[in-house]
């Protein structure tokens, strides 16, 4: 019998195509959620709708989320639909490979608007509803990318490591300022999982990369993106009832090292 963790609770997920988006949005509706799916990609969204039993419980809103319009649309959908909004997973992103010397001011606005301004959009209006509520939980996904310098493919992730290290601090400052109003905000850190990202950078060696990546890694692999969904089920939960404004780290010991 399964535990139902999540019974009847609204969450919000965006970037819920593909990833840990796509791994969180299951494991959320097989312990009894409902759902508003965000992705910029209708494709894969319908593709996922297709793979949730409970179809009548799944909304979908496929759009940018880095626009305000579409976290506002997150926010209306899940009210009318369902009545209220208990859980928020900011989990959409983008990966960065580039050298500060060769990253245009175009890029630089792209990469923070889609990994750190859509989780400003989403909170901002997420957040007065759980005040009116008096409870709610936010799930931000950072990375291990934001507590150090990295580089990959013999070009710097500057950027990224920024946009996610910005996320730990966003998660800091609201869960301290919201803790009064019953609201709980945390962040998951994975290190290297295995998502369809870092085919985006065109790297002509792919299974020589993930080779490189288990053999720096303490548990000798990367993660699957079921066991980091595992992580945020667990923050949004009622079991990490007194976990609020930390990071939880699922990094297979990366640093560690």
């Amino acid at each position: 019998m399964k535990l139902q963790r999540l019974s009847n609770k609204v969450a919000i997920i965006t970037g819920a195509g593909s990833g840990i988006g796509r791994a969180t949005a299951k494991r959320f509706a097989d312990e009894g959620a409902r759902l508003v799916l965000n992705d910029i990609n209708k494709a894969t969204l319908e593709e996922l709708a297709g793979e949730i039993a409970r179809k009548d419980q799944c909304v979908l809103v496929s759009g940018n989320i880095a626009l305000e319009s579409t976290a506002a649309l997150l926010k209306e959908t899940a009210l009318k639909r369902f009545g209220r909004i208990d859980i928020l997973v900011n989990n959409a992103g983008i990966h960065w490979i580039q050298d500060i010397t060769e990253t245009t001011s175009e890029d630089f606005d792209h990469v923070m608007a889609t990994n750190v301004k859509s989780m400003f959009l989403n909170c901002k209006n997420v957040i007065p509803e759980m005040i009116k509520q008096q409870r709610g939980v936010i799930v931000n996904l950072s990375s291990v990318s934001g507590y150090v310098g990295q580089e990959m493919l013999g070009k710097s992730t500057f950027l990224y490591n920024m946009t996610k290290a910005a996320i730990l601090q966003l998660t800091r400052s609201l869960a301290t300022r919201y803790a009064k109003d019953g609201i709980r905000v945390t962040c998951v850190a994975p290190g290297v999982t295995k998502t369809n990202q870092i085919t985006t950078v065109h790297t002509p060696d792919l299974d020589g990369f993930w080779q490189a990546v288990e053999g720096v890694q303490p548990l000798g692999r990367y993660a699957d993106p079921a066991e980091i969904a595992n992580c945020i089920l667990f923050l949004a939960s009622d079991e990490a009832s007194y976990v609020t404004g930390t990071s939880l780290v699922a990094d297979g010991g990366y640093l560690a090292l």
